[in-house]
């Protein structure tokens, strides 16, 4: 990441005009003990092309390894995948409404995927109101490794309304409600569930068959946030979502913080989150036959878990070129522990999560 910085620091104090408004790099690390690592590094930039128009760039790659529990249970080799995906919007002003278009690209070796997402805010009462709207839809084509032949579409459609009001002085609160349909294949060709025996493929089950879940899918969620400052250097915030989709799953997430800043430059917050969710109609820790089962997974985010995560962050901001130009950096570490109640050789999983972050206000 040092060059990343030098680079940065020559451009942010650069004579030239720069149309440059934000540039920043991070690398986000998880880890946990099902086997499962996920590195990402991304890299994004914004320029104001007019005093009204702003443009962005963002890429990022993904890359995972995983030899976790439902994948050594179905008999299957650990997998690696690289993903890499890149997004492009555009926002224009005009007076108190903001009209924003972006276009998300993201392939890996079996999986390509195209979104886009149409939108616009409208600031009401002094611009203590905002509404918001948006339309998104995407395309996905999932593919199998060493199988030409085999591609399956799925597509999404879906909007997404917004509302955020300054309550006071020291308090806001926001509120998004968002609803889904997906049509398609959903399932993963590289899931096998087995039918008898204790419940795995490499048991040497009876049966062991593909996984098979419905082809659509209709969700619904909902979140509000609150923060309020309770005095110049301290302020909490919460927050509460709740998850519903025709496949029967419910789910209910909370989660608070308290922020500190630490003199005009730094600010250090703590969090807490607790999710829960219920199972999907057609979800079974164990299937003992084919008679009556339509549909069959060993998805475990279809089963019933719930997580318990804490995490601490840190973000410091340094002054360049007589106060011209801002340099940020921080860092963000969490850690959670997940309870699966009805998933057949896997109880619990402790993961941790780092995140690392550098870049500069222009």
């Amino acid at each position: 990441m040092r060059w990343v910085a030098v680079a940065l620091a020559c451009a942010a104090c650069s004579s030239s005009s720069q149309r440059v408004t934000t540039a920043s790099t991070s690398i986000y690390v998880r880890t946990d003990t099902d086997r499962t690592t996920v590195v990402t590094p991304t890299a994004a930039v914004a320029a104001q092309v007019t005093s009204t128009t702003t443009v962005d760039v963002g890429v990022e790659i993904d890359a995972w390894t995983g030899a976790s529990v439902d994948v050594t249970t179905a008999a299957t080799p650990a997998i690696r995948e690289v993903r890499q995906e890149v997004d492009a919007g555009a926002t224009q002003q005009v007076g108190p409404v903001a009209v924003r278009g972006s276009y998300r690209f993201s392939t890996e070796p079996d999986y390509v995927s195209h979104g886009a997402v149409l939108g616009g805010t409208l600031e009401l009462a002094d611009k203590n109101t905002t509404l918001g709207l948006a339309v998104l839809g995407s395309h996905d084509v999932v593919g199998r490794a060493g199988d030409p032949f085999f591609e399956r579409p799925v597509q999404s459609v879906g909007a997404r309304f917004t509302v955020a009001q300054v309550l006071g002085r020291r308090t806001v609160a926001d509120l998004t409600i968002e609803g889904t349909r997906l049509d398609g294949y959903q399932a993963s060709p590289y899931r096998f569930v087995a039918v008898g025996g204790d419940g795995t493929c490499a048991s040497g089950a009876p049966f062991c068959v593909p996984e098979v879940v419905p082809e659509t899918r209709i969700r619904i969620s909902a979140l509000g946030r609150v923060r309020r400052a309770l005095d110049p250097r301290w302020s909490v915030g919460a927050e509460y979502r709740f998850y519903a989709d025709d496949w029967g799953l419910r789910s209910h997430g909370a989660q608070a913080d308290v922020t500190r800043r630490l003199g005009d430059d730094a600010i250090i917050a703590a969090r807490y989150r607790y999710y829960t969710q219920g199972e999907a109609s057609f979800y079974r820790e164990r299937y003992f036959d084919l008679e009556g089962n339509r549909y069959l997974t060993r998805d475990r985010k279809l089963s019933a878990f719930f997580t318990q995560e804490i995490g601490l962050s840190y973000l410091h901001r340094v002054e360049l070129c007589d106060g011209e130009r801002v340099l940020v950096f921080g860092g963000r570490t969490s850690g959670a522990r997940i309870d699966y109640l009805a998933f057949v050789g896997l109880d619990h999983v402790y993961a941790l999560e780092l995140t690392a972050t550098l870049g500069f206000e222009l």
